[in-house]
């Protein structure tokens, strides 16, 4: 009696682990499979000849604009004012940030500490 009650327990057990395993792998297979379907068909899409023109004209569109741009960038050695002298240009290449000291008052133009003319 008591040998059927531990073994109809075990069994059980054994069941549910089994159960629970086979449910993870079920839908680990069915995610994967979602997947792979989904990229295939995305991939379809944009490879299919129709798209493959466009795709191409984009890329040159992209690539013309970047070596464009660059060309584009004046250069601070190169330059010359009308009489052949060189005149300095204060171009940033990029946004520049004011300085830590003055971050208090963001609203100021210079990146100098403000003075405090407190008397």
């Amino acid at each position: 009696m008591l040998l059927n009650l531990v073994y109809g327990v075990l069994e059980a057990i054994s069941k549910a682990i089994y159960t629970t395993v086979a449910t993870i792998w079920s839908i680990e297979q069915a995610m994967i499979n979602m997947m792979m379907s989904t990229f295939l068909f995305v991939l379809g899409i944009a490879c299919h000849p129709v798209m493959v023109i466009p795709m191409l004209l984009g890329g040159y569109y992209i690539i013309r604009n970047f070596c464009f741009r660059r060309a584009m960038n004046p250069k601070k050695d190169n330059a010359l004012d009308n009489d052949g002298g060189l005149i300095k240009r204060n171009i940033p290449l990029s946004p520049r940030l004011p300085s830590y000291r003055s971050f208090g008052n963001l609203s100021s133009l210079s990146n100098d500490v403000p003075n405090d003319n407190c008397q």
